[in-house]
């Protein structure tokens, strides 16, 4: 009885052995597989074939967890987030060289794509990138967009960019470029998002963006008011110069087109006042200064002060604006000393 348990323990250490054996057997075996699938992944990735590397990659890390091959397991699962990133990079690449909606639209897939695996694996540093290039991605999206005329759209992938980084001083700056063009004549929408743009790029220290956001705000509203002044629209036009003016204090064209308006309602103190604040900070030359001259010429004139008004269009004798002046010298106030020449 005695050496049948004997026999039996031993015919069970026998099988126990076998087991290993065969278990040792199957993990050499599938270690071998994995190896050689992740040596296909690199290879097919040096060629930049990301795709079929990612596949292999994803073959290698299925038999690597399957068979509890941890060294595997973490070597794949920390390469497999840079090869999503490096994908994503070349097809930025590509759409730079095409520059087309589809390409950029592929960028945006994988970088999306990458980021959804880094997080997965837990590469931070893959994260960030993803994160930080979407948005700007967007945006590049947004600029093709607008140049096809394909308003709504980019409006709608910069309200997507800004949900993902509300601090984007650019996109913001955009976003009122944009607005401006779908719905022009209402002013006081799309200044305030002129506004937005300003107030980030403040907060950002983007000086660039800060300075378009300004110019761009003022040089539209300047635009609009002289329309609205040739279409005797006044009192609009004086209000859409006065915003420009708390944009820009400095540019002269704000008194200068104020004085316009002043002469053409007659109130001939106003438009000296404002003539001689454009020519305080005018910085160009004589020729473009000259329509400043005539406007403060014209303002003196209509204030009764014609030495003044006649030493005003003296200086207003360049370019398009000789022969005006000559007019108003010689058959006007026939200012004496003075003879018809150009300069």
């Amino acid at each position: 009885m005695k050496s049948i348990k004997i026999i039996l323990t031993q015919c069970l250490a026998v099988v126990i052995m076998l087991g290993f054996a065969e278990l040792s057997n199957a993990q050499d075996e599938a270690r071998g597989e994995a190896i050689q699938l992740y040596n296909q992944a690199q290879e097919v990735a040096g060629q930049n074939n990301f795709d079929q590397a990612i596949t292999l990659y994803r073959d290698a890390l299925s038999v690597a967890q399957e068979n509890d091959l941890t060294d595997i397991v973490t070597l794949i699962e920390e390469r497999l987030p840079r090869i999503y990133a490096s994908r994503a990079s070349a097809a930025y690449q590509q759409f730079q060289s095409e520059r087309t909606i589809s390409s950029i639209d592929t960028a945006i897939e994988y970088f999306r794509e990458s980021q959804e695996v880094a997080e997965e694996f837990g590469n931070d540093q893959v994260i960030q990138q993803a994160v930080g290039a979407i948005p700007q991605l967007y945006y590049v999206r947004s600029v093709l967009n607008f140049r096809q005329e394909n308003n709504e759209q980019a409006l709608d992938d910069l309200n997507t960019a800004l949900e993902m980084n509300s601090n984007y001083a650019t996109a913001q700056y955009q976003k009122a470029v944009v607005m401006k063009r779908m719905d022009p004549s209402n002013v006081e929408v799309w200044l305030g998002q002129y506004d937005v743009a300003i107030e980030t790029a403040q907060q950002t220290n983007n000086t660039q963006i800060l300075n378009n956001a300004r110019n761009g705000a003022r040089d539209e509203l300047i635009f609009r008011a002289v329309n609205l002044s040739e279409q005797k629209e006044f009192n609009r036009a004086i209000e859409l110069l006065n915003m420009a003016q708390q944009y820009d204090d400095t540019d002269y064209r704000i008194p200068y087109r104020l004085a316009e308006i002043a002469n053409k309602r007659a109130n001939w103190s106003d438009g000296e006042t404002y003539s001689r604040q454009a020519l305080d900070l005018h910085t160009g030359g004589v020729a473009d200064k000259a329509k400043v001259y005539f406007e403060l010429g014209t303002a003196l004139k209509g204030l009764g002060e014609i030495e003044s008004a006649c030493s005003a269009y003296e200086n207003a004798r360049y370019g398009d604006f000789t022969e005006p002046a000559n007019h108003e010298l010689q058959f006007v106030l026939k200012c004496e000393g003075h003879t018809a020449s150009g300069r």
